[in-house]
């Protein structure tokens, strides 16, 4: 039996609170998308409705291989126009040129991407009870999200995030840039505090828990999704806590001890 089920919730608790004070956490940082919220659904829906279209109205190729170079062309670009929205007109463009496509069928698709952007994502399966969790120790939450302010308080809002964190306690990465080691130290900076005086969590290895490890932020919690975008997957440290979703944090902590 793991140990988990020898503790009680009141013994886990105090596990918890004995560990973030011997460890002086001031603050859990914590990723938005794909860690509190599901956005990584909401982009494969709209994707997905893209692929349709351009089978049944251009009718060059079929809906697998839109798929595949539509992914292809994404990642590419993703690495010159980072998360910017216009990403997704520069990827049409592309298609554009290569297939001849017609301007009503680049403005359709252009505006099925844009889409992403106008629906709500849902909050992620443990995401409420760990954000309680840590609220119910006064614990500050601070979101480092790799998002446009627009769209970050659209979803701060459609989410009711205030329950948990104030809006100023939300550190915005240029969208125009990528998540590095230099945004996490930017976060780490703007709450006034050193590295090591965080713990946080993040979806990404790439964009979250390898540029807080390398910044010297001691505590990493990686929610991990198979289904993961592969630009983003990268090996972690034995010392990252792989959890698959925020409300097993506790246990992950008293596993380790």
């Amino acid at each position: 039996m793991s140990k988990e089920f020898c503790l009680t919730s009141i013994e886990k608790e105090l596990r918890f609170s004995m560990w973030y004070e011997e460890n002086e956490i001031a603050r859990f940082l914590l990723d938005l998308d794909d860690t509190i919220c599901g956005t990584r659904k909401v982009f494969r829906n709209c994707m997905g409705m893209v692929y349709d279209f351009l089978e049944v109205n251009a009718q060059v190729i079929s809906r697998n291989e839109w798929q595949t170079v539509i992914e292809e062309t994404n990642n590419r670009l993703f690495e010159q126009f980072a998360v910017n929205p216009n990403r997704w007109n520069k990827v049409v463009d592309e298609l554009a040129k290569l297939y001849e496509l017609p301007t009503a069928i680049q403005e359709t698709t252009k505006q099925i991407f844009a889409q992403i952007y106008s629906i709500p994502p849902e909050m992620l399966e443990g995401s409420e009870e760990g954000l309680n969790f840590l609220s119910k120790f006064n614990i500050p939450i601070g979101i480092v999200t790799h998002a446009g302010s627009e769209w970050t308080w659209k979803k701060y809002n459609w989410l009711n995030l205030k329950r948990f964190v104030n809006w100023d306690d939300i550190y915005i990465v240029d969208e125009n840039k990528h998540k590095t080691s230099e945004s996490w130290r930017g976060a780490v900076k703007y709450f006034g505090l050193e590295p090591w005086e965080c713990a946080m969590g993040g979806d990404s290895p790439r964009s979250d828990i390898n540029p807080a490890l390398e910044i010297g932020i001691r505590h990493c919690f990686l929610v991990e999704d198979s289904k993961q975008w592969i630009i983003h997957n990268q090996p972690v440290d034995k010392s990252v806590r792989k959890i698959a979703n925020l409300s097993q944090i506790i246990d992950v902590i008293y596993e380790d001890n």
